[in-house]
């Protein structure tokens, strides 16, 4: 009885263990000053099934209703991501902030040979643009181990 008690516990703590582990962090990088805060959160969800699609949730505290158009910039390289919003909602203890949750194809960064240091850029709607460190290098091996 014992015994079957413990393997119980042991499947339990395991099947916990491995729900956790469904978003696998890539990268994430932030800006922040006095008036302006923007950020991207990389990551791939391994529960989806489609093994090349990765997502980023774009945070601001900007007025924005959508992201026109994402770039990777690299030098005189310029990739222009395709991508679709995702159908999720992103919760935040800050109501100031707005999320706008994304989907990609990883291997459209692959293809295109990008140096590794290069620069992801949002543009909005109300017509800003938002540029961060983005490590191409980073992504193409995390998609080669998954």
């Amino acid at each position: 009885m014992k015994t079957a008690l413990f393997l119980f516990a042991f499947m339990a703590f395991g099947k916990m263990g491995y729900c956790q582990q469904v978003k696998q962090s890539i990268d994430y990088q932030y800006f922040r000053d006095d008036k302006s805060y923007y950020a991207f959160e990389l990551f791939k969800n391994s529960n989806n099934g489609m093994d090349d699609q990765l997502m980023i949730n774009f945070t601001s505290n900007s007025s924005f209703k959508k992201i026109e158009k994402i770039y990777v910039k690299a030098g005189e390289v310029e990739l222009r991501l395709k991508f679709k919003v995702r159908e999720e909602t992103v919760k935040s203890d800050n109501p100031e902030q707005k999320f706008y949750p994304i989907v990609f194809n990883g291997k459209d960064l692959e293809n295109k040979k990008l140096p590794c240091n290069a620069q992801i850029i949002f543009k909005l709607d109300n017509g800003t643009s938002y540029s961060l460190p983005f490590s191409t290098c980073n992504v193409i091996e995390f998609i080669a181990k998954n």
